[in-house]
């Protein structure tokens, strides 16, 4: 135990370690040797655990790399902007806490950093308009933007119709009536009144000038309100989040959009339902310590939500405007420091892409009003400026599925979970990213029959965002994302028809949540086609018995299993890296190696060498080591029956795959020696509907699973072929 005295410094001299206890703390940054892309960088640590209350002062001092000194600053908590701008070069930089000292690390300040100086509260309030409407859009954007998202109109239009024919919401009885719609169900549902009709209402109202839109929305926005924020509405209870989170989501927009619609009454009424959920999403915030630990998914929404109900509610009468300033202030210390968490530098999404759509529109609108408000604009930050190039690899919509993560089989349109997987993912980035290709998506999927989930970014004007200076790299045939953990490989992406595209992980951020524990899965597609992919489903909903004992397996995912075990969802240590990735010059090979030993305790060495060597061929080599004979097991998962080749085709290899799947022909085939036997089967472990009533069973398409094993070596060199048959 320390000794902290009254001034709450530390008598005891000790490291000050920066060693992560669970995968929701902060990674912290800068680390050693990195590369930094934004000018001034935020400095992220581990606070010290007997810092329970933020009342501990830390010591931020940054030295050039010939240790003369730059800055130094005393401040609480565990996050730090400098006021000042760094030139390009390199840097040191170190914390202490009373006779507490972590050790120097290095970083580099990128010759192409981002000048960013993060908003201020009072920058933001002293541009927010007097009038309402004003936090999606300004009334001079309205022109612009009907002519610009002419399609994007007809579609509202036919948004508005189907709120009418859904009318209103029953409020929910899941708590409390055994026989009632189940909170699962019921929330699915209630994204369609809430998410979709009444944000789809309220903008029809205020883009289309549709009195009839106005006067729905404002029904079904005092409905909702009349539902206690405190019983199974809320974020904070006992019964589930989902649609308390739906409803701090989308009314601040609301409200904002129909306080001209409003009487006193009503407004000051519904002004009091959006502070009642802004309030939970701050109660939530703290109780969590979310600065500390901002790796739990659900939470990470929360500061947009916070803020927006600010900036909705500033100027309304008998409101406490220290609050809203407080709420305001949380929010943009989070999204000028930390934040975010999943979202790297580098524009990858650590938890897979399905969730990579989805959580990285919650707080669009909130940027966007930021950026009108202050003149500064979130989106300068290198992860937003990056995150289309991601998407571009990771979220092509003529692709079978997505890896990695939960929810990797859904589209937009599953019934499972409608509208999760965004049907633009593109939208407000690919101007950010100010790439073509992501435009030409963003043109693409705009045009839906109805907008489902995500209607708070359609019309967001982003002119404004675009910064034509080459920040964002072009993608290439061989990307890596370091940072997230992902690898992707191309034969050829501008022949999308004919490009075999191997996609794998390696990942610092280990198992847990919504990550599998897959470091050194891999899927190959071939023209968008899944030959090799991961296995297993939600089924009903997060946490069934197929999810938790069959999905949050290795043996699920094409990684390896040494002696039948695999890595642990329990243990966030088990991590992985990206140690190269990119295109051999001599052969033209797309080259990727990953390092999978950290999650496998019970090896000295697992490295994995992915090649694409030309159109039709993938080659995958294996380095395995152990201080004692081990077996392993080498799963490989599809979704068309396989055959055994050598069964039906004596010329062909022994253990040979044959996979035919929409018109591709894939022949997967070992090298001699590698493996003693293959078995196939085409059941889970655990079935998709174990332990769940009849009446909520999912029928999902059927997986088929492929086996190799090998004998009992120390050392094992593995060779697969996989190649493609016209």
């Amino acid at each position: 135990m320390l000794n902290v005295t009254q001034s709450g410094v530390f008598n005891d001299t000790h490291e000050f370690a920066q060693e992560r206890q669970n995968h929701w703390q902060v990674f912290p940054y800068p680390t050693n040797g990195v590369t930094v892309y934004e000018n001034p960088p935020a400095f992220v640590w581990l606070p010290l655990p007997e810092d329970t209350d933020h009342t501990v002062p830390y010591t931020v001092t940054v030295e050039y790399a010939d240790g003369t000194p730059f800055l130094s600053e005393t401040v609480y908590g565990n996050t730090f902007v400098p006021d000042v701008l760094f030139a390009a070069g390199d840097y040191r930089w170190q914390i202490t806490a009373g006779n507490a000292v972590r050790q120097w690390e290095s970083f580099t300040v990128a010759e192409n950093a981002i000048p960013f100086w993060r908003p201020t509260v009072d920058e933001v309030v002293s541009g927010i308009p007097a009038e309402h409407p004003r936090h999606l859009f300004a009334p001079s954007d309205l022109d612009a933007l009907k002519e610009s998202r002419a399609d994007a109109l007809d579609t509202l239009r036919r948004n508005v119709a189907q709120a009418y024919k859904d009318g209103l919401p029953a409020r929910p009885l899941y708590h409390t009536d055994e026989n009632a719609l189940p909170y699962r169900e019921y929330f699915g549902r209630f994204r369609d009144f809430c998410d979709r009709n009444l944000v789809a209402c309220a903008l029809g109202y205020y883009l289309l000038d549709d009195k009839n839109a106005g006067a729905f929305a404002k029904k079904l926005f005092l409905h909702i309100c009349d539902w206690n924020p405190l019983g199974p509405c809320s974020l904070c209870g006992p019964w589930g989040d989902e649609v308390g989170l739906s409803c701090a989501r989308c009314f601040p927009a609301v409200f904002d959009m129909l306080a001209p619609l409003m009487d006193a009454k009503e407004r000051a009424y519904a002004a009091g339902t959006v502070i009642a959920y802004a309030s939970q999403c701050e109660e939530r915030l703290v109780k969590l310590d979310y600065m500390k630990n901002p790796g739990n998914s659900h939470a990470g929404r929360l500061p947009a939500y916070l803020g927006e109900a600010a900036l909705a509610l500033w100027g309304e009468p008998n409101i406490d405007h220290e609050m809203l300033r407080r709420w305001l202030t949380y929010a943009l210390t989070v999204f000028g420091g930390m934040f975010p968490f999943f979202g790297t530098p580098d524009g990858g999404w650590a938890e897979g892409t399905f969730y990579a759509t989805s959580y990285t529109k919650w707080y669009l609108p909130f940027f966007s009003a930021v950026a009108r408000f202050s003149g500064k604009s979130f989106f300068d930050r290198p992860f937003y400026r990056n995150f289309a190039r991601y998407l571009l690899h990771f979220a092509l919509p003529d692709h079978e599925l997505h890896p990695f993560g939960d929810g990797y089989w859904c589209y937009p349109e599953s019934p499972e979970w409608p509208g999760f997987f965004a049907q633009n993912p593109f939208r407000v980035y690919a101007d950010v990213a100010d790439l073509d290709d992501a435009r030409r998506y963003d043109k693409q999927l705009s045009r839906q029959n109805l907008f489902s989930l995500h209607l708070l970014d359609i019309f967001l004007p982003t002119e404004a965002l675009v910064r034509r200076d080459g920040f964002t790299a072009q993608p290439t045939d061989a990307d890596a994302f370091p940072d997230a953990g992902f690898v992707s490989l191309h034969s050829n992406r501008r022949y999308a028809a004919g490009d075999l595209h191997l996609m794998a992980r390696a990942s610092k951020f280990g198992p847990g949540s919504h990550r599998q524990p897959d470091n050194g899965s891999f899927a190959l597609f071939s023209g968008g086609i899944a030959l090799i992919c991961p296995s297993g489903y939600f089924g009903r909903a997060y946490g069934t018995k197929h999810h938790m004992q069959w999905l949050n397996t290795t043996k699920a995912h094409n990684a390896i299993l040494v002696d039948g075990i695999g890595q642990d969802f329990s243990n966030f240590r088990h991590t992985a890296k990206i140690v190269s990735c990119g295109i051999e010059p001599a052969s033209g090979q797309r080259i990727a190696v990953l390092d999978m030993t950290d999650s496998y305790p019970m090896l000295e060495k697992w490295v994995r060498t992915f090649r694409v060597a030309d159109g039709h061929t993938v080659i995958i080599e294996d380095e395995i080591r152990a201080d004692h004979p081990v077996e392993i097991t080498y799963p490989l998962h599809i979704l068309s029956k396989p055959a055994d080749c050598h069964a039906i085709e004596s010329d062909v290899p022994p253990l040979s795959l044959s996979v035919w799947r929409h018109g591709k022909h894939l022949i997967v085939t070992p090298d001699d020696g590698c493996f003693e036997g293959l078995t196939l089967c085409d059941r889970f472990d655990v079935d998709l509907n174990e332990g769940e009533p009849a009446q909520f069973h999912v029928q999902m398409p059927g997986q088929y699973h492929a086996y190799y094993k090998t004998g009992k070596k120390s050392e094992h060199h593995l060779r697969v072929i996989y190649r493609i048959h016209e």
